[in-house]
């Protein structure tokens, strides 16, 4: 199989394409804005499973014009597997270099834009799979249409949350317009793993962070498993729109389903990315 993962260079991404490059027969390329470590990743893996097929291409998937840019340079490829998980939680405000809110912008904006534009391109085979990533953080809040990108009352941890409940609509509505394909998509709950993230916030939030995963986090080998069942197995062959947690189909919160909130997501996030420059 041909897998791209998103956010590949690191923590559940990394673990994710080392796990699946233990397979010879699968192919895997990385996505990710460092170049330094996208590069690491791929000695560290070719190194440990002796796969040589394992590819870094960099780019900042906050950046719609740099998603763009992922597209044109995939157009002659043909994937069976994506894998969106790129993601980040940022407990002050921050903008992307759109000047759109970057927990949206990365968490939410990433997997829609570049998904659809894989999509228009044919990038994804017959049969293929959508894997998004997204988390049971996003249970107990809802969206505010009248405003998503959290410009007044910003809380770091709330803006997570919505995102994550965002990958899940965007799951929702999007196996509606990927049956016909025979392309299913579906999204995970990982559960609370061991990574770096969130470390990317200073003082008292960030070792509250790290204190809180060296106290309850799982190991990144329980997180993948999920990802890696939905890659493989044949028992979700005809499964899509669906959420799951540890290899099960859950039901995810009220509010993520919610087909008018997935309808008018959908809607909302092909209007901000028009308004920047791409349209879908």
């Amino acid at each position: 199989m041909y897998i791209l993962i998103t956010g590949g260079t690191s923590g559940l991404g990394f673990y994710t394409a080392m796990t699946l490059a233990e397979d010879q027969n699968n192919k895997i390329l990385l996505i990710g804005s460092n170049k330094v470590k996208g590069v690491k990743a791929v000695e560290e893996i070719i190194k440990k499973t002796k796969n040589k097929k394992i590819k870094y291409l960099e780019g900042d998937l906050s950046s719609i014009k740099q998603i763009s840019m992922i597209a044109k340079d995939l157009i002659k490829e043909k994937f069976d597997i994506l894998i969106n998980n790129a993601g980040a939680l940022y407990f002050s405000r921050m903008e992307s270099i759109d000047k759109i809110e970057k927990t949206f912008a990365l968490n939410h904006l990433s997997y829609f834009a570049l998904t659809n534009l894989l999509l228009q391109n044919k990038n994804i085979k017959r049969g293929g799979r959508i894997i998004n990533v997204a988390s049971g953080a996003h249970k107990g809040i809802d969206i505010d249409f009248e405003d998503l990108e959290t410009k007044k009352n910003y809380n770091g941890w709330f803006v997570y949350k919505k995102s994550k409940l965002c990958n899940i609509l965007f799951t929702r509505k999007l196996s509606k317009f990927t049956s016909d394909k025979n392309i299913t998509v579906n999204c995970l709950h990982p559960g609370f793993v061991k990574t770096e993230f969130g470390k990317n916030n200073s003082g008292i939030l960030g070792l509250i962070i790290k204190l809180l995963m060296n106290l309850f986090a799982i190991k990144l080998e329980e997180g993948a498993k999920t990802i890696i069942y939905l890659v493989n197995s044949n028992e979700v062959n005809e499964v899509t729109g669906k959420y799951f947690y540890k290899s099960q189909i859950i039901e995810p919160s009220s509010f993520a389903q919610n087909q008018k909130s997935a309808d008018r997501l959908w809607n909302e996030s092909v209007k901000i990315l028009k308004n920047k420059g791409l349209t879908l």
